[in-house]
């Protein structure tokens, strides 16, 4: 046999023993890692067993336990286990409030991110043992970390205290840090106070915020279905001097509210906008006058979108369209499109039909 046929075959071997070789040496640590993780469980099984006729004072030591993060996400495991676990962890938790703040005040971001997390699963709503916990977390905000900010703010949400989320939104806004809008307008979903109430607290102060908070309220409401503020965000909406942004969640705020008032809203914004600069709120304002089929008298919003289906704006055009395809525009007012030698229009509207029909083919 040839020395480089023998080269590459004996080349060839090795590697096979050493994939082998590390397979089964991936296989024993996952195996290892599974026996180390049932016994973290196990010991706090033991631990919440110990303590659950207890006050919850525990010592130093075991306090000390929880910097590991993985010994961290077993007692959140063993605790949601059964009432009794989860009745020692609050123990536990309300005992030891001041000491596990203090444990996690000089550890590394990610770890207070992980701390933050884990206390929102438990819900502290009690006010006579959330106290420093809320401070903590009012802290947590203004690090620089986005992991401990949003943590922080998951926290701050499962206390359940419209107050402190006020606070924690001023927070952010004096600090200016940039926090997603859409995680924002989620993590008030989770609050697990009274929302109708935590919306009016926003409301009382939404022209401090910035931007993107004032954005992340509206979102919240509209994911809320709360509409206890619809007249001031109709005048957000038509208000030219606000920023686009928020005009444009303002106006989406209603697509799920029909009403008479809000549609002679949307086609004041149609007509406004449809060939401004600012097209945006038009375009929006013509998605959402598709989803108002369900009031009497479709002819003053099917007239205006007839109009604003030629606006030199292509988001403007074709949103129309697809609005004017769920309003079940009638032959004549097709014929009146073809007469306006508009071919793109008609085209687009054409477009929109067969592809809602096809929709409502399948079940969509």
């Amino acid at each position: 046999m040839p020395i480089p046929v023998i080269i590459i075959t004996l080349i060839s071997l090795a590697l096979i023993a050493s994939g082998l070789i590390l397979n089964e040496w991936t296989s024993g640590n996952k195996a290892s890692l599974a026996r180390k993780s049932a016994r973290r469980h196990m010991r706090w099984r033991l631990m919440l067993k110990k303590y659950e006729n207890s006050n919850g004072t525990i010592p130093d030591g075991i306090i000390r336990l929880f910097l590991n993060p993985e010994n961290l996400a077993a007692f959140a495991d063993v605790a949601f286990e059964s009432v009794e676990s989860l009745s020692a962890a609050f123990g536990i938790l309300y005992r030891n409030e001041r000491a596990f703040c203090s444990l996690f005040g000089s550890t590394s971001d990610d770890l207070r991110s992980f701390f933050a997390y884990t206390l929102s699963t438990f819900q502290i709503t009690d006010k006579e043992h959330n106290g420093i916990y809320k401070k903590t977390m009012l802290s947590y905000l203004t690090k620089d970390s986005v992991y401990l900010r949003q943590n922080a703010l998951l926290a701050i949400y499962s206390f359940g205290d419209e107050s402190l989320v006020i606070d924690a939104f001023h927070t952010i806004n004096k600090k200016r840090f940039y926090h997603n809008e859409r995680l924002l307008a989620d993590g008030l979903l989770t609050f697990t106070g009274d929302k109708i109430l935590l919306s009016r607290c926003l409301m009382n102060v939404f022209d401090s915020f910035d931007k993107h908070c004032k954005i992340a309220i509206i979102n919240f409401m509209r994911y809320a279905e709360i509409h206890d503020h619809d007249e001031r965000f109709m005048e957000m909406a038509c208000n030219e001097e606000i920023d686009t942004d928020i005009r444009c969640a303002a106006i989406r705020l209603f697509a799920k509210k029909p009403g008479k008032k809000v549609n002679k809203v949307l086609i004041k914004i149609i007509n406004s906008c449809a060939n401004s600069d600012v097209w945006e709120p038009a375009s929006v304002a013509a998605s959402v006058l598709g989803d108002y089929d369900d009031h009497d008298g479709n002819n003053e919003a099917i007239d205006c979108l007839l109009e604003s289906i030629h606006s030199k704006w292509w988001y403007v055009r074709i949103n129309s369209s697809k609005s004017l395809s769920k309003l079940r525009i009638s032959q004549n007012k097709i014929k009146e499109l073809e007469a306006s030698k508009d071919a793109f229009a008609m085209e687009e509207l054409s477009y929109a039909i067969d592809e809602l029909q096809m929709a409502l083919d399948r079940g969509i």
